[in-house]
């Protein structure tokens, strides 16, 4: 048996807000069984071979190319299908506040998926292995990696077949681009829905998940900061920048602006704003 792990000493990385707690890559893979879990947030790959994963009484094949995220204290056992024939890589992980950011992410107590590991997901995997072997500099460039890490697997989670046929970047990516050239003309939810070739319903529901916000209140937010921009960058009068940011009436857009920005426009340009 091949096992190339690497367990840090914790002390002064507790302080930052994701810390490593172990990085390796089984070769093989055993059989792992923990039925109180993890203390530590976990990220497991199938670089090759074949493994089974039981969670919540449910098997998931672990096949080349698929990933699991596992929450601490999530009770799980794994093994290979075949004996000596499942190679992994994988991560643990803690931080101070790290359960609700993961949540916050997308990642609740377990996410699977098979056909998501990318180049970028193993070439951080590397660096980040790299960088753990580093006693000096190697807690903060962890650290650094590890945020990195989670967001390259975060990104393929969400351009992974979630919803049905279509995935979710393609069911967003036109509508947003459509937003980012016409948020100044009229814009209907049944225009996003016909773009993205899906039901308004289901539009909107995707819409929400993934911007944490209404289609609506995205174009009302990008019209204002678009707003802001003007205001700070140009002389052009309230009444001029409410028509270049897609408002008729100043009235209106003054209300739209202090709902959103907590100022008027005219307290916004004599202040300045907060970055």
């Amino acid at each position: 048996m091949k096992k190339n792990c690497f367990y840090p000493v914790l002390g002064k990385q507790k302080s930052l807000p994701v810390y490593l707690s172990g990085i390796g890559v089984a070769d093989p893979e055993y059989h792992i069984k923990r039925e109180k879990g993890l203390i530590s947030h976990q990220f497991l790959y199938t670089q090759s071979g074949s493994g089974q994963l039981l969670v919540n009484g449910k098997r998931y094949l672990q096949k080349e190319g698929s990933l699991f995220y596992l929450a601490p204290g999530i009770a799980h056992e794994y093994y290979p299908v075949r004996e000596d024939e499942w190679m992994t890589c994988w991560v643990v992980f803690r931080g101070n506040h790290l359960n609700e950011m993961m949540k916050e992410m997308g990642f609740a107590d377990f996410a699977f998926a098979n056909n998501i590991v990318n180049e970028e997901i193993k070439k951080t995997f590397q660096r980040l292995y790299s960088a753990a072997k580093d006693p000096w500099d190697g807690d903060d460039w962890c650290s650094i990696l590890l945020y990195e890490y989670i967001m390259h697997i975060r990104n393929a989670f969400r351009t992974n077949e979630k919803y049905g046929k279509m995935t979710t970047k393609g069911i967003l990516f036109k509508p947003l681009q459509y937003i980012e050239k016409h948020y100044t003309d009229e814009i209907t939810l049944e225009q996003l829905a016909d773009i993205s070739n899906v039901s308004k319903q289901h539009f909107c529901r995707v819409f929400k998940a993934q911007m944490k916000m209404r289609p609506m209140e995205y174009i009302s937010r990008k019209r204002v900061t678009q707003a802001k921009e003007l205001l700070l960058s140009t002389s052009k009068s309230i009444e001029e920048i409410a028509k270049l940011a897609g408002y008729d009436n100043p009235t209106y857009f003054g209300m739209v602006f202090k709902k959103y920005e907590g100022t008027t426009p005219t307290d916004c340009r004599k202040r300045g704003f907060d970055l």
